[in-house]
């Protein structure tokens, strides 16, 4: 899960001082919730036509009979009932993705321990504490709100790990989480740099394929 997906942790920010760190994070789930509940009854307004119309016909000539007596009219009702199913169905299972992702982060022994949960399968990956560059301070901005965050940066991108966050943030916070993890600072434009270029540079990668 990545740092810009978290709505919410606990704890929010973390003890440092602490031999084991514990940290479990959540994503917005009050919008998704109310999304996925429009999108399945859209969904079940949209079809209701596509089931009516196949049981109906099914019930009054049988199911051999439907499809040899008039088979273009049910490759045309398949056809419509597939394309909506696809095309409500992608949206509704990224909701409920989201809905049901959680991330745990555990850092004990000089190794940090990340857990990802979703639908109920967990993926899990180490690393050890030496091998992420240092700590970040990142602010990020929404519509709604500013948050600061605490990144625990990877040369992997997909490795980066959110720490804590708050409404505010002190040059003496990250001083305290360097000592605490023995890592050095990295600038929030470090960071996004290191960030943007490895996106630039997997789509270089896969444009190379491409060809």
């Amino acid at each position: 899960m990545r740092p810009a997906a978290v709505d919410r942790m606990t704890p929010s920010m973390p003890d440092f001082s602490e031999e084991a760190i514990r940290i479990e994070q959540f994503p917005a789930r009050r919008s998704g919730s109310a999304l996925l509940i429009f999108l399945v009854l859209a969904a079940l307004l949209l079809l209701s036509p596509f089931f009516l119309i196949v049981s109906t016909a099914f019930a009054e000539h049988g199911l051999r009979e439907t499809v040899s007596s008039k088979p273009l009219a049910t490759a045309q009702v398949l056809t419509g009932l597939a394309f909506w199913l696809v095309l409500l169905g992608f949206p509704i299972y990224r909701l409920i993705d989201g809905l049901t992702r959680s991330r745990l982060v555990e850092i004990a022994n000089g190794v940090v321990t990340v857990t990802d949960r979703t639908f109920g399968r967990e993926t899990r990956w180490q690393a050890p504490i030496t091998s992420f560059s240092g700590v970040a301070h990142y602010l990020r901005t929404s519509l709604s709100s500013v948050r600061h965050e605490l990144i625990l940066v990877h040369p992997r991108r997909e490795r980066s790990v959110l720490l804590g966050m708050a409404n505010t943030l002190h040059s003496s916070d990250l001083e305290r989480v360097c000592k605490a993890l023995n890592l050095p600072e990295i600038s929030a434009s470090t960071y996004r740099a290191r960030a943007t270029g490895q996106k630039s540079e997997t789509a270089a990668r896969q444009g190379h394929a491409i060809v």
